[in-house]
This record gives C-alpha cells, sequence and structure tokens, in this order.
C-alpha cells in the first residue's frame, strides 16, 4: 500500500505545483503560498482515494478472526479481495474513503507547505550576509 500511495502522492503533488504555478503569477510569493497549499491537499486527497481500497484489504487480513472479523481461506491479497468483494460487493474497498481523505489532505497540505517554507528559509539564510540568529 506505501509504494502505490507514495507514488500517486508525489506525482500528483508535482503535477499539480506544475500546473498552478503556471497560472499564478510569476513573483507572487502569495500566490507560490496558495499553491503548494493546493497541491499538497489534493495530493494528499488523491493518493488516500485510489489506494483505499488497497488500505481495506490490508486492514481485513490484519484484523481476521478478530471480534467476529472475517477470515480468509488464504493470505494473500488478491484472494481476500476476491472474497470482500463476493460477500460484501465493490461498495467494500472504498469503507472509510471519506475519513482518510479528510484526515489525509490537510496532514499533506500541512507537511507540503512546511517543506516548502523551510527550503525558502534556508535559501535565504544561506543568502544572507548576515549570520542568522535566535
Amino acid at each position: 500500500m506505501n509504494a502505490p500511495f507514495t507514488a500517486v502522492h508525489f506525482a500528483t503533488y508535482e503535477a499539480m505545483k506544475k500546473v498552478l504555478s503556471e497560472i499564478s503569477l510569476e513573483n507572487a510569493s502569495e500566490e507560490q503560498i496558495l499553491v503548494h497549499l493546493t497541491a499538497g491537499g489534493v495530493a494528499g486527497a488523491l493518493a488516500n482515494a485510489v489506494t483505499t481500497p488497497l488500505d481495506v484489504v490490508k486492514t481485513r487480513l490484519q484484523c481476521q478472526g478478530v471480534c467476529g472479523a472475517d477470515k480468509f481461506s488464504n493470505t494473500s491479497i488478491r484472494m481476500a479481495l476476491k472474497q470482500i468483494v463476493a460477500k460484501e460487493g465493490p461498495q467494500a474497498l472504498l469503507r472509510g474513503l471519506k475519513a482518510r481523505v479528510l484526515f489525509h489532505a490537510p496532514a499533506a497540505t500541512i507537511c507540503w507547505s512546511t517543506y516548502e517554507a523551510m527550503k525558502i528559509f534556508r535559501h535565504h539564510v544561506h543568502e544572507s550576509s548576515v549570520p542568522f540568529q535566535l
């Protein structure tokens, strides 16, 4: 689940950043902040939406047999996926989608914005002729 999530997350962030940067003003720092906030939120939301089915399967495999949870005949992801869809329908693979997106979109927004702000801060500190002091 982590590899697909990370691939979607980074690719979406970079693509959104590029698209939004092209439509924003070149030198407006306020626009750049909005670019990072928006790109981060969209990346977090999309990565979580795309990987929710994998998270459902992973969670079901981890919790099988606990507190009355279904047991699977096989621990393969493919077999668990088939059993979940056969028993509950394809919509079962989207359980928790809203909660995941509502949690991770703001978290990704904060994460990317902080990362980009620190890059800018570091750049300004290194360019400054006066040493940075707290």
